[in-house]
Order: structure tokens, then C-alpha cells, then sequence
């Protein structure tokens, strides 16, 4: 067999592989973007920004506190009774919320007032 025909043939098959190594690797990584793996939230995703939230939850009632002596900040339609927490994300109270979508066991959370105020507000 011919030294340099044997030389040669290996360099061709060593490009070859290194072409298809690089074609395999663009669609990997093709796919696992498409797909999202590695994210936490969709591609995207803002948790500060409220519409983010609202996608999922502007239909949904907003329930009063559970402990009644607890100011509801939201009215029926997801506006704020309170005027001042208008400026602030969903995510600045339920701060709990850390992933969209949720986790399938995802139970919610308890909103932690004394995160901004010195002590939990209650009703007057």
C-alpha cells in the first residue's frame, strides 16, 4: 500500500469525523435550547415584571389573608387596596415564587410583611 495514499486517507477520515463531531454538537445544542433544558423559567422570563404573573393569574380571585387581623392588600379584580404597593412586583412580596412555570408539589407561601415593614400590619 502507498505510504502517502495511507496518509492522506487519514487526514481525510480525521476532518470527516471532526465535521460530524461539530454538526452532532450544533444540533444538540439546537435542541436543548429549543427545549429549555438548564432553565429555571421560560426563556425570557421576568419574575419582576407582573405580567409575567398575570399570564397565569389575572383571572384568578384574590382571597383575603387567612389571619384576619392581617390588612387585604389585593381588591376582588387583582388591583391594590393599597395604593403604595402598586410600585412593587408580585415578586417583591411572594418572594417564595422563585420558578415558572411552578413545580408540580409548589404550594405556595406565606407573604412575609416585616420584609419592608417593621412589624406585620394589621387591621384598624
Amino acid at each position: 500500500m502507498n505510504p502517502e495514499y495511507s496518509v492522506q486517507h487519514e487526514e481525510e477520515l480525521a476532518m470527516i469525523s471532526r465535521k460530524f463531531l461539530t454538526l452532532v454538537s450544533i444540533i444538540a445544542l439546537a435542541s436543548a435550547t429549543a427545549f429549555g433544558f438548564g432553565s429555571t423559567a421560560f426563556a425570557g422570563e421576568d419574575l419582576t415584571d407582573n405580567a409575567t404573573c398575570l399570564e397565569c393569574h389575572a383571572d384568578e380571585a384574590r382571597a383575603a389573608p387567612e389571619n384576619s387581623d392581617r390588612p387585604r392588600v389585593h381588591t376582588d379584580d387583582g388591583g391594590f387596596a393599597v395604593e403604595d404597593h402598586e410600585m412593587w412586583s408580585c415578586v417583591d412580596c411572594h418572594d417564595f415564587v422563585t420558578e415558572v412555570p411552578h413545580p408540580d408539589d409548589f404550594a405556595g407561601g406565606e407573604v412575609n410583611c416585616e420584609n419592608c415593614h417593621d412589624t406585620t400590619p394589621t387591621v384598624e
